[in-house]
């Protein structure tokens, strides 16, 4: 039997040629002018877009709901910056660590057997 070796410079010319006609293709397709019809409607519609959310956004902010919005977010703006907030947030995070505290205080005693700390399990 005679074996022949398969020619090598085919393989990698047909290779070579699908990369020539895959860049020819997506050229070609990039240059066509339905690309661009479609870049431009593309482009035309998010330029309505904007426009539209932009006169919704100014029919908010004139409406009483927006400018509600905006004064109640003047008076949040003067209630930070007078340290209310702060104060406000200070007691209540005291108040839900407090109640953890004791929580978990109970746990531990009813698993170890002893009386909570604090005020609850002094005697």
């Amino acid at each position: 039997m005679n074996q022949e070796s398969p020619p090598t410079g085919e393989l990698s010319d047909e290779l070579r040629a699908l990369g020539e006609n895959l860049r020819g293709v997506l050229q070609a397709a990039w240059d066509s002018d339905d690309r661009r019809r479609l870049q431009k409607e593309i482009e035309s519609g998010i330029g309505e877009l904007a426009d539209a959310l932009g006169k919704a956004a100014r029919d908010f902010a004139e409406s009483e709901t927006g400018k509600q919005m905006k004064q109640d977010a003047r008076q949040f703006g003067e209630r930070v910056r007078t340290g209310e907030v702060e104060s406000k947030v200070r007691q209540d995070l005291t108040a839900i660590l407090r109640k953890m505290n004791e929580e978990l205080g109970r746990a531990a005693s009813s698993w170890s057997g002893r009386p909570p700390p604090g005020p609850e399990g002094q005697a």
